[in-house]
């Protein structure tokens, strides 16, 4: 799921997204582990300004290709994990 929007107050997180696990920063913004950009929550990943706050479209720009790029590596470890048992019943 992509969200997408437009603000410039950031909205109670956790309880817009339900699970009031999700960590966020004393500005409201969502905390992420910049390496993998994921969130405390597996396999949530966020980027943008709602990781930053305002900032430049460029910087969101960058970490939404960074975000893609971890999101990809984190499926394909999911899927060669999955795939390991496979291959030593084999």
């Amino acid at each position: 799921m992509v969200i997408k929007a437009l603000g410039f107050e950031p909205e109670d997180l956790p309880g817009l997204f339900g699970d009031p696990n999700l960590q966020v920063s004393r500005w409201g913004t969502i905390q992420i582990d910049f390496r993998s950009m994921m969130t405390n929550l597996e396999g949530v990943f966020a980027a943008g300004d709602i990781v930053r706050g305002a900032s430049l479209v460029v910087w969101a720009i960058r970490d939404g290709r960074d975000a893609a790029d971890a999101m990809d590596k984190y499926l394909a470890e999911r899927r060669k994990s999955a795939e390991a048992p496979l291959a030593k019943a084999s």
